[in-house]
């Protein structure tokens, strides 16, 4: 065997050279068609747990093409099959350990990635507390727990004619309306800026009354607990308000001066204690509602570790140098960004206009019998086609009524005899006969039409 290896050395050495090579590309390819070892290899095996999820319908969802599973918007996992259960897609997803364990209250939603309806599955993993969702292959997340991607065309087919044919009449409107109206819309838009300041300040307002009412309930506490250590004191306290007491009733002439002033106190007193109702009243609920919130704040804020964690690589490596390569395209924008905000001055009063407009043409008031006006759109429409829907070759024949009494059509009957001019033009009308319309009595007929 070493004598024909020596001999054909080169043979040999090219064939192992190829050999290598096959391998390094079968790898190359394998790996970029998301092959995956068994998770039983000690080296290289995958680390992928199965989990199911059953979706009323698995329209672009398609394994092996990449399509990932998404937690928080971080990619954990891929689409590795579907099957048909009992009338419903049931989508088996390939969960890497590390993200796991899936709990019963997940929640899946199939989202959009690309424009082309590139599929991927929003998971939420759900809570500790529901326990661990089984992949034994059996169990899966309900369907009441998933939710399909609802297409555009999809919302606007549920719409009823009218409605889609008034929708196309207002995008149609719009457009005209903002048709070189570019500096009209930024200034509008502009003009939201104060009202988010004042939200803001409203926001920051409410957040500070909370924390003073934390505090205030925090300070009563820690009073009622400073007073409920020391009776002694307290009797002390007692004791030097009879003293004090017994003063007063040594002094009273005094007193009885102090007492004349004491109404106007006393109506004072009673507004302040009215306020204090008020407030009472108003911090009790208060009070009541924020408990909930400050037991859950403790969970809620370790629950927000792990989050945290994991986001910071994202942000240390995705989002910082985003920014960064965006900054060269947001100076390049400012320009345009300054000519659209002078192109749209007016776009208020032509919003007024179109508004108007649109009212006057759909308004159509209850109870009052009167239809809108683009209700009659299509009877006028269809009385046009009735008016000018006749014609030859000198044009429109309009249709018309002639209404003649049988004194009339007698009259007609005499200028032919009397004028063969006029008896031309009495021919050309065509005009019935009197005798087969009208009696033959001495009195007028009620005349004929033609």
């Amino acid at each position: 065997m070493k004598r024909a290896i020596r001999e054909y050395a080169p043979y040999f050495g090219a064939i192992l050279g190829l050999a290598l090579i096959a391998t390094v590309v079968g790898g190359y390819i394998l790996a970029h068609q998301r092959f995956y070892l068994p998770s039983w290899v000690p080296i290289g095996g995958s680390d992928f747990v199965d989990y199911k999820a059953t979706l009323p319908t698995a329209q672009s969802i398609t394994p092996g093409q990449g399509q990932t599973v998404n937690i928080a918007g971080v990619p954990v996992g891929e689409i590795s099959k579907v099957d048909l259960v009992d009338g419903r897609a049931v989508v088996t997803m390939k969960i890497r350990k590390k993200y796991t364990p899936v709990y019963n209250d997940a929640t899946v939603l199939v989202r959009p990635k690309t424009g082309l309806n590139d599929m991927i599955l929003q998971l939420s993993p759900g809570t500790r507390t529901s326990g661990e969702l089984a992949h034994d292959g059996k169990a899966s997340i309900p369907v009441s727990q998933t939710l399909e991607n609802v297409n555009l065309d999809e919302l606007l087919a549920s719409l009823d004619g009218d409605t889609r044919q008034f929708l196309q009449l207002l995008v149609g409107g719009a457009g005209e309306g903002l048709r070189g109206q570019g500096r009209q819309l930024s200034a509008t838009l502009k003009r939201f800026e104060p009202t988010s300041r004042d939200v803001l300040k409203i926001t920051r307002k409410l957040a500070t009354r909370r924390k003073s009412i934390s505090r205030v309930v925090h300070n009563f506490r820690l009073l009622s607990e400073s007073l409920a250590g020391k009776d002694r004191d307290l009797t002390r306290l007692i004791g030097a308000s009879n003293e004090v007491f017994a003063g007063f009733a040594a002094q009273d002439s005094r007193l009885r001066g102090a007492l004349r002033e004491l109404p106007p106190t006393l109506q004072a007193t009673t507004v302040g204690l009215g306020k204090t109702d008020r407030l009472a009243k108003t911090l009790g609920p208060t009070l009541g509602q924020l408990r909930p919130a400050a037991r859950a704040l403790g969970p809620a804020l370790k629950a927000t570790r792990p989050f945290l964690t994991k986001t910071e690589p994202v942000i240390r490596t995705q989002l910082r140098p985003f920014a960064r390569d965006a900054r060269p395209t947001i100076r390049a924008l400012r320009p345009a960004a300054r000519d659209l905000a002078a192109v749209t001055p007016n776009l208020t009063a032509s919003f007024k206009v179109v508004n108007y407009l649109l009212n006057e043409l759909a308004y159509d008031k209850a109870g009052d019998n009167h239809e809108s006006y683009l209700f009659w759109l299509s009877w006028a429409n269809h009385l046009g086609n009735t008016v000018f829907g006749n014609g030859d070759a000198h044009g429109v024949t309009r249709r018309g009524l002639l209404v003649v009494s049988c004194a009339g059509l007698s009259t007609l009957d005499q200028l032919k005899k009397v004028n063969d001019q006029l008896g031309l033009l009495v021919g050309l009308l065509n005009p019935v006969q009197s005798s087969a319309v009208c009696p033959q009595t001495s009195q007028p007929g009620n005349g004929a039409t033609k």
